[in-house]
């Protein structure tokens, strides 16, 4: 279980024995893969050991974005789970920043139509279209950093469908789409991963989200956890459902309402690393600047996972029958269908899953 938040160590100075084994393990364990790996496929990557510039400390090393690729993506991906089991060692949640790139609207909207039809457009879009890179930044509750990486998807922009003009600006920001194409991760299996993890669900120890303007981010990440299923056809069914896998959730919109990404860090003073428009970069940035305004008050804030409101047990019972059964209520709830109902329900369920099988099988054929 998680140790109640009691007395914690100020932001930035982490004093648990094991806690700073995990973030030793977590620093090292890239250059660890760099050895067998990088060396061959990015070669002005390697560690250099002499003649070369100065090793980046454990502190700069957590702010490198970490590019993740199908070739390494289980040794990344068990890194990262690494970094998120890590607060539970200090006595604060994990928080995790997310952020995707997608290749733009196939259905356009605008901000002075009524809500409705602004989800109808996100639902169209989501449904129709895959994202392209998923970043999530993490740290613990004292705003700690652990680690940053970059989920780069398998993404063909010769059949995938896309906006020309987003596919062009997101390759000007450094997207390199020929190896989306021959290196990406596959949504399945980034999506099966996450399912698998104690990140998502009606966990005790569930992280808590962040996103800055984060409803697609939010949508695309709905569609990875479900499959590929489509999303509800109600704005009201999809807050539950982002409820049901992250219960715990905030965007930085609500505490910092004006100006773009890039300008609120100008604003507060607070430095981008890497290059913007890439979802490592954003996530990094959002996440900055998430704890820099939760301190806007004076002192460090130290988000305990009771900030961010209990599980509510209403969106257990709204998706949920009795003994994990599925009644009419999809219908109800506007689902497309019973099936897309119970599916998304059942990859939910985290210990009915679990104690099933994580293997490809849990995913139904679309």
């Amino acid at each position: 279980c998680m140790p109640a938040c009691g007395s914690r160590p100020r932001r930035g100075t982490p004093n648990n024995t094991m806690a700073e084994g995990l973030l030793l393990a977590v620093a090292t364990a890239n250059g660890k893969r760099g050895a067998a790996t990088s060396a061959s496929r990015q070669p002005s990557e390697r560690n250099v050991t002499s003649g070369g510039p100065p090793l980046r400390s454990a502190a700069e090393t957590r702010r490198q974005v970490r590019d993740v690729w199908a070739w390494n993506f289980e040794e990344e991906f068990a890194a990262f789970l690494l970094a998120t089991a890590l607060p539970c060692t200090g006595g604060c949640g994990v928080v995790l920043a997310l952020d995707t790139e997608f290749p733009g609207f196939v259905c356009d909207t605008h901000p002075a139509q009524a809500p409705s039809a602004c989800y109808r457009a996100l639902r169209e879009n989501v449904d129709l279209l895959w994202p392209i890179q998923i970043g999530v930044a993490v740290a613990d509750g004292n705003g700690v950093l652990l680690g940053v990486w970059s989920f780069n998807m398998r993404f063909d922009a010769a059949t995938d469908k896309h906006s020309e003009t987003s596919v062009e600006f997101l390759r000007a920001a450094g997207i390199d789409f020929a190896r989306h194409r021959s290196e990406g991760i596959l949504a399945n299996d980034l999506g099966r991963r996450l399912l698998g993890s104690h990140l998502v669900g009606p966990q005790g120890h569930t992280a808590c989200w962040v996103t800055f303007s984060g409803l697609y981010d939010m949508g695309y990440l709905m569609k990875l956890l479900t499959s590929g299923r489509p999303l509800p056809s109600d704005a009201t069914a999809f807050e539950r459902l982002m409820s049901m896998y992250c219960p715990r959730r905030r965007d930085l919109r609500d505490l910092l309402p004006t100006g773009s990404l890039d300008t609120l860090g100008r604003r507060h003073g607070v430095k981008r690393h890497g290059a913007a428009h890439t979802a490592g970069s954003d996530a990094l940035l959002t996440l900055d600047l998430f704890f820099h305004a939760s301190t806007f008050e004076g002192g460090t804030k130290c988000w305990d996972v009771n900030d961010w409101g209990p599980w509510a047990r209403d969106n257990r019972a709204f998706f949920w029958g009795p003994g994990y059964a599925f009644d009419d209520g999809w219908a109800s709830q506007k689902w497309a269908n019973a099936w897309h109902w119970a599916a998304a329900a059942s990859a939910a369920s985290m210990s009915v899953a679990l104690a099933q099988s994580r293997s490809s099988s849990f995913f139904l054929p679309l």
